[in-house]
Order: C-alpha cells, then sequence, then structure tokens
C-alpha cells in the first residue's frame, strides 16, 4: 500500500518548524517516527498535503532528571530510550512499564513519547502511566508557549486541545509524592498489541491509610480516563480485600467501553475490574504496605 502525495520539509531548527505549521495550519502534520502517521496515510484515514520532519531539529532527544524537579522528556526521545533509561527504571517504574509493552523494539526504537502522547490514541500506551504521575506537555508555536496539564490535552480518538500550529516539544513529569506506587498493566491478546483494557494506578500512603489515589483506564473511553469514583473508595481507607474490590469494580461501572471485533462491552468491563483490583494490590505494595497482613 503506498502513501499518498506530499511535500515534504525538514526544518533544522524549532523556529522554522514553528513557522511552516504556522504557515500551513490544517494541511500540515508533524512526522518524527512516523509509526502512527504514516499508517494512517497509507489506508487514507489522513491526507496531509505537507509533512514537517522535525527529526533533524536539535536538542529534542533527551530524558533528564532532578532531584524534586522531577523528570523531562525531550519529545523526539524513543520509546526504547525511555525503556532502557536507568533513571526511568528506578524512579519511574510505571512509565519504563509502559513503555517496555509497546509494540516491538522495531516500533519502540522509531516510535517516539512526542508522538505516542499527540496521535492522542485511546489505547496509547504510555498516556495511563504519565496521567497518574500529573505529567504536562510543553507546546510552542510562533506566538509563544504553554504548559499544559496531560488530563487537559485529549478531547477524543485522534483529537486534543493543540492547535495546527502548535508543536509539544517536552514531557514535564513531577516527582513522585513519598511512600507512593503505581503500576501499569494492559489485556491484550498478545504483549506487542494495542490494550483491549488498559489500566495505570499510582496511591500514596500515610501511615497505613490511603492519602490519594489515581486511577487511569484506556481503550475504555473516547479518550483515556480518571476513574474518579474508584479513587474516591480508596481515598482515607486502609487498605483490605474489601475496599480494593468496591474500588476495583466502581472502575469497572465508571467505564463506558464498546463492542467491537476485540470484546464486548461486558467483557471489557469484567476486565477493567479485575485488572484493576491486580495493580491497586501491586501499587500499595510498591508503596510500602505489607500487603501479607492485608490480604
Amino acid at each position: 500500500m503506498n502513501l499518498p502525495e506530499f511535500v515534504h520539509f525538514a526544518p533544522g531548527s524549532l523556529q522554522d518548524a514553528c513557522a511552516l505549521l504556522s504557515a500551513y495550519k490544517q494541511e500540515a502534520r508533524v512526522l518524527a517516527g512516523g509509526t502512527d502517521l504514516l499508517v494512517k496515510m497509507k489506508h487514507r484515514r489522513l491526507l496531509p498535503k505537507y509533512l514537517v520532519n522535525i527529526k533533524r531539529v536539535p536538542d529534542l532527544d533527551y530524558i533528564t532528571y532532578e532531584e524534586k524537579q522531577g523528570l523531562r522528556i525531550g519529545a523526539l526521545a524513543t520509546i526504547e530510550s525511555l525503556k532502557n533509561s536507568v533513571v526511568v527504571r528506578t524512579k519511574y517504574p510505571i512509565l519504563h512499564s509502559a513503555a517496555s509493552f509497546l509494540g516491538t523494539v522495531e516500533i519502540r526504537n522509531r516510535g517516539t513519547i512526542g508522538g505516542n502522547i499527540c496521535n492522542a490514541s485511546p489505547a496509547a500506551e504510555t498516556v495511563p502511566a504519565l496521567l497518574v504521575l500529573g505529567a504536562k506537555v510543553r507546546a510552542i508555536s510562533d506566538g509563544g508557549e504553554r504548559i499544559i496539564p496531560l488530563d487537559e490535552f485529549f478531547t477524543g480518538p485522534s483529537r486534543s486541545v493543540l492547535q495546527p500550529d502548535e508543536l509539544v516539544v517536552e514531557v514535564l513529569v513531577p516527582e513522585p509524592a513519598a511512600r507512593s506506587g503505581a503500576a501499569y498493566d494492559k489485556h491484550t491478546l498478545r504483549r506487542m498489541d494495542p490494550a483491549i483494557v488498559g489500566a495505570a494506578v499510582m496511591v500514596s500512603l500515610d501511615s497505613d491509610v490511603c492519602a490519594d489515589a489515581k486511577i487511569v483506564l484506556s481503550s475504555v473511553a473516547p479518550t483515556a480516563m480518571r476513574a474518579r469514583n474508584a479513587e474516591e473508595a480508596l481515598k482515607g481507607q486502609v487498605p483490605g480485600e474489601e475496599v480494593i474490590d468496591k474500588a476495583a469494580w466502581a472502575a469497572a461501572e465508571e467505564s463506558r467501553p464498546i463492542t467491537d471485533f476485540r470484546g464486548t462491552a461486558d467483557f471489557r468491563r469484567n476486565v477493567v475490574g479485575m485488572l484493576t483490583g491486580q495493580l491497586i494490590k501491586q501499587a500499595f505494595k510498591e508503596a510500602g504496605l505489607g500487603v501479607a497482613q492485608k490480604w
């Protein structure tokens, strides 16, 4: 299947890239790894007249960490570089897990963190982990820059608040709270496949009480979604089987899955409940709760 015709630009600076996006707006698309965009173009789901290839733009491929400030990830950092990063694996293991589960090594070596976010897929692998971590993105245009909380970024499948002339250049991930733990997993036929159901959980403890909780579900709504009723079921509680079951099935009730060739809506809701319960337990264990004494 051949690509449609398009004009290819390879700017050497952010200024030039922004100028091109400003000039062509809706007719242009940003090209980084191309693992999503080129597939959509081959299938004629997207037909941009212009591709702005940002691979030559310097200083967008990095992963840095500063204590108390957190993690900064350049938009061109590949998924494989996230997977292999020592600081990500040790300080943000949930993000390491999400990167590890994404596609094949060939896909991870081409796909970028910026592309995975901006593609705005309801099944995007890194998004649930970044959402529970409280991540933000930095976007720039000819008119300046803005910081966008990731939980305000997505508006629907393949849609976001990003303007046609804006370019995401950086992902900002804060330092996790003390005594916090997080876990991500997905249900799928093969580990490399997109999630049929995905979930990420992050909890923090005050003594043995759950002080805060974030639960994000993917592939069960038009965008990755917070399961806020489930979160409230955990907050202020001493975790045990009954509390965790209540939260897990609250998440299932909140989910809004569809029926398609990969599974029915009811099947997906049941998976949400089971998967979320497992991840809540894992997150509490990562936070230091003596789980063996609780369930």
